[in-house]
């Protein structure tokens, strides 16, 4: 029996569009840190790029955000096929999985997979005290 794989989804329009209706749910300390629209691009950079390279990174200034040193804050999420690597301020977490973020079968599971790998990061780094 042939399983039928659906391709990756290279119509930017449709997978940006799939991540505005779910990043405020599954990846919300990413829009809080970086903003909604950065946002939806770093997780569509991470969709359309997760089978082309070893590693991808994004790095974004925060808008007025200062360290105790008076510099600007900065995000950076680093990306790789099986997780993420997420750095805010000189604090860094990483989540990676046994398995490819993106298995380009199903659009909506792929970014879900991804909004979690990342939120996961997140997470990770909050919990410290």
């Amino acid at each position: 029996m042939e399983v039928r794989r659906m391709a990756k989804v290279t119509d930017l329009s449709v997978v940006v569009a799939a991540v505005a209706n779910m990043i405020d749910e599954k990846c919300p300390d990413l829009v809080d840190t970086i903003g909604r629209q950065n946002a939806i691009w770093c997780i569509v950079a991470i969709y359309t790029t997760n089978d082309l390279c070893k590693g991808y990174g994004q790095d974004f200034a925060l808008d007025g955000a200062k360290n105790h040193f008076g510099l600007c804050v900065k995000c950076s999420v680093v990306s790789f096929e099986t997780g993420v690597s997420v750095i805010v301020d000189s604090v860094s977490s990483r989540y990676q999985d046994r398995f490819a973020m993106c298995g380009y079968v199903d659009l909506d599971e792929d970014l879900t997979q991804v909004c979690i790998c990342v939120q996961t990061a997140f997470d990770r780094i909050n919990s410290r005290p």
